[in-house]
């Protein structure tokens, strides 16, 4: 049975297939494209109407393959979608993943199952990465980044963790779907 650990422990091994081979110059290393969240810092002010660019269709490519993200548009202070990770031999893992105003701030609200709906987190968590920081069309999250490249493209960073241990930082493009 595929679980977190194995769907995300082959990543520091192919990590690099996921960064684009544009220029790499021009490029910011994975890592420093991180914010965590301090003990006693307040999130930072936003709204969710900011991420109405990210309505839609995109396919992104992580290191084993195609992943798939559809956005619904913003409804009573949720925006939900879908994620749907694959490689060579089928369905890695699936992600409800919800954008939601908190108050003053935002949050991503992340629930994933495998490929046959067994789910990751206990029955009744989810994960929530409140905003840490924004620059521009950039959204730092806790753990988590969503950067917007141009009207059809954004890059995700996220920080892959074991616990309290940093193990690497995935990087995956995401292109509109036509």
């Amino acid at each position: 049975m595929l679980t977190r650990r194995t769907c995300l422990g082959t990543i520091p091994a192919v990590m690099a297939l996921a960064i684009p081979a544009t220029d790499t110059a021009a490029q910011p290393h994975p890592r420093t494209m991180i914010r965590l969240l301090k003990t006693g810092q307040s999130p930072k002010p936003c709204q969710l109407s900011d991420l109405k660019w990210l309505e839609g269709d995109w396919i992104g490519q992580m290191p084993f393959g195609p992943v798939e993200h559809v956005k619904l548009p913003i409804a009573f202070g949720h925006m939900p979608g879908f994620v749907r990770a694959m490689n060579p031999d089928g369905v890695v893992f699936y992600e409800i993943v919800v954008f939601a105003q908190i108050g003053p701030t935002i949050a991503q609200q992340v629930k994933h199952f495998t490929s046959g709906l067994a789910g990751w987190e206990a029955k009744d968590t989810h994960i929530e990465r409140l905003l840490v920081e924004r620059e521009g069309d950039t959204y730092f999250f806790d753990g988590f980044t969503l950067s917007r490249i141009g009207a059809d493209s954004y890059t995700v960073y996220f920080l892959n963790r074991d616990g309290d241990k940093e193990l690497d930082t995935l990087v995956v493009p995401f292109k509109r779907k036509s």
